[in-house]
């Protein structure tokens, strides 16, 4: 670090960025002599110094660490039972399946929202690909895609009316026969009756 006046250490220590800070603090001294005394030397004023405030990082909504025990609900996809987690709260969507090792065959994912919109997914910090089914109010599929280990590039729903995404591993869908169109709901009921009341985001 560069010599600073002791006025400054309290900046940089706290990590302010400190801009035009010289070694020593001073400059070139100029002559004044007031009368009846001796010609003595004064130091200038010190130039302000410009201090460049530390910018907000973005906002981190996700875990540093995989989800565990997350709640679970019965679906029926068509005739096809999964027993998914559920995610509808702000850090639980934003997490999903971040920093897991695999995800299982049969395993899924349900993702909650209070209304419809388009969604979009990505795959930070996901160390496996999987497929995700966008799905509107009724519970019914809209559309099915695949999603690439670690690829952080968005991938929008074509349509604007998505209120639920499942996850699954990358060939369930097409393995069980499950297609666009396809209703889902739980054992309860459907899902805008009986999910929509969790979510957290819109």
């Amino acid at each position: 670090m560069k010599s600073c006046p002791t006025w400054l250490l309290p900046l940089v220590l706290s990590g302010a960025v400190v801009v035009g800070c010289r070694p020593g603090g001073g400059g070139a001294s100029s002559t004044v002599s007031a009368p009846g005394t001796a010609t003595v030397n004064v130091a200038p004023p010190a130039a302000p110094v410009a201090v460049k405030p530390a910018l907000d990082p973005a906002p981190v909504y996700h875990l540093d660490h995989a989800q565990v025990n997350l709640p679970r609900v019965h679906l029926l996809v068509g005739a096809k039972d999964v027993n998914a987690e559920l995610c509808y709260t702000l850090s639980q969507v934003a997490t999903g399946q971040m920093h897991r090792e695999s995800i299982g065959p049969d395993d899924g994912m349900l993702f909650i929202f209070g209304g419809a919109s388009q969604r979009s997914f990505y795959m930070k910090n996901v160390k496996f690909p999987i497929a995700a089914a966008y799905i509107d109010a009724e519970g019914i599929i809209q559309e099915i895609v695949q999603l690439k280990a670690f690829d952080v590039t968005p991938v929008p729903s074509k349509s604007q009316s998505i209120q639920f995404v499942l996850e699954t591993a990358p060939d369930w869908f097409e393995r069980n026969h499950i297609a666009v169109g396809t209703q889902m709901v739980t054992e309860k009921g459907p899902l805008a009756a009986t999910m929509a009341r969790l979510a957290q985001l819109q």
